[in-house]
């Protein structure tokens, strides 16, 4: 091997590396529970990041070399009984974000805080921004469930539906996330009543087909659905922008990390009056 293809090689196992213990995973404990998380950056700033069921930080991992280029301060950790946190009876979404506030009040992080919420992660960033309103200056929503979408496809048609529910009710089966979920779909209502009207927000959407041939949510009218329930939690808020995209999946952050990137930045431009 040529000297200069081995210093090169050698140079990026170095970065590798470098970035890896760069992004050091940290615990802490809240209610005898050990939470897992990242910190990284600085700045005025605190992006907050929920994820999805079952997900915690090591879903986030390929994307923070991005993130760190935000300029800001990002948190991402893993919810009790998710990733390396330590499992909970109690993962309600009020119990989670009651223990997220606890999180952020032991860093030092009280104010200035863009919640960003990818999938399950977008209701909890709703709840969180409805109990602690001072704080919260910004929303990232990625693709976020939504609780009146088991109604809507149920209403488009009933036997599919409910015949997929039965398939996903025994695929997460040892979820406590799923099952609190499925009672939010019942209760069909969160705290800000289906409607952003003030908070600067930014909402992703996929729009891309053919991610599953049987799930009736992922059909062209389930698709239908879901971008309309998406555009009417920001209907009436002037600080807000709708992006639909036909090239991502649900996993928005795997399948398009730039895009994330971008939704936060527009989030900060709003919250500036950009």
């Amino acid at each position: 091997m040529k000297p200069s293809i081995f210093l090169f090689f050698l140079s990026m196992l170095l970065t590798h590396f470098t970035v890896l213990a760069e992004f050091k995973v940290s615990f802490a404990t809240i209610e005898n529970i050990q939470l897992e998380y990242i910190d990284i950056g600085t700045g005025d700033i605190n992006i907050i990041i929920e994820s999805g069921i079952g997900m915690g930080v090591n879903y986030w991992k390929p994307l923070l070399p991005k993130l760190k280029m935000l300029k800001h301060r990002v948190i991402i950790y893993s919810r009790a009984g998710n990733g390396s946190s330590t499992a909970t009876i109690d993962v309600s979404v009020q119990k989670s974000n009651k223990r997220l506030h606890a999180l952020l009040k032991l860093l030092n992080i009280d104010k200035n805080i863009i919640l960003v919420g990818h999938s399950f992660g977008g209701i909890h960033v709703r709840e969180y921004a409805t109990s602690y309103r001072e704080q919260v200056i910004g929303l990232v929503l990625l693709d976020p469930s939504h609780e009146q979408f088991s109604k809507k496809l149920i209403q488009l048609d009933k036997a599919w539906a409910e015949r997929d529910d039965k398939k996903l009710n025994s695929l997460f089966a040892q979820s406590q996330e799923w099952k609190v979920l499925q009672k939010i779909y019942q209760n069909e209502q969160l705290k800000d009543n289906g409607s952003i009207t003030k908070i600067p927000t930014v909402i992703v959407t996929s729009s891309k087909l053919g991610e599953s041939d049987w799930w009736i949510g992922h059909s062209e009218k389930g698709k239908e659905i879901w971008r309309e329930l998406h555009s009417s939690l920001i209907r009436y808020n002037p600080n807000s922008i709708h992006i639909v995209s036909n090239s991502t999946g649900h996993n928005i952050p795997i399948d398009s990390p730039s895009l994330v990137n971008i939704a936060i930045k527009q989030t900060v431009d709003l919250v500036n009056g950009l």
